[in-house]
């Protein structure tokens, strides 16, 4: 039963201490003019106004602060990804430039291999064969099937031709 009284001592206590906090404000409320009061209590309305709006803005900016964030890594990524395509595009670039190249330099025109040695006899009679027979004609078929031209290189620009007049006569 102790425990009980020391709780009821302190209840006891602290209902005196909110009764004189109580009479201590009403007394002061009476000392204190009605207008004055008035304005006392507007200016703390106020005052709570703008820490309230204080504290809504700072919130404001650590939320922005927060999606400012997230889009620098956003933008981050995106870069990189945009490196990553310029990179594509240069290769692919490079490919198709440098791709006709050594298929031209790979594809080799068609040659007969030599034939095995044969006896000097052989090689006499073949010799005198008529001339009337034709070279092979060339196959010209690429892989997809149609055919593939080689365009020379345009000629080179040499010196300008002189005009004549034709009023002129050269002797």
């Amino acid at each position: 039963m102790a425990t009980k009284k020391r709780a009821s001592t302190r209840d006891q206590l602290l209902n005196r201490a909110v009764k004189a906090g109580r009479q201590a404000l009403r007394s002061a409320e009476k000392r204190v003019p009605p207008d004055l009061r008035k304005q006392i209590e507007k200016s703390v309305e106020d005052g709570q106004k703008t820490v309230h709006a204080a504290i809504k803005r700072v919130q404001s900016q650590l939320d922005r602060t927060a999606r400012q964030a997230d889009l620098d890594k956003v933008l981050k990524r995106l870069e990189a990804i945009s490196k990553q395509v310029q990179q594509v595009a240069r290769a692919a670039a490079t490919a198709a430039t440098a791709e006709p190249t050594p298929k031209r330099a790979a594809r080799k025109p068609a040659t007969r291999k030599p034939a095995a040695r044969k006896p000097a006899a052989a090689r006499a009679a073949r010799t005198k064969a008529p001339a009337s027979r034709r070279p092979a004609a060339r196959r010209t078929a690429s892989r997809s099937g149609t055919a593939v031209r080689s365009v020379p290189p345009p000629p080179e620009p040499g010196p300008l031709p002189e005009r004549i007049d034709p009023g002129e006569t050269s002797t």
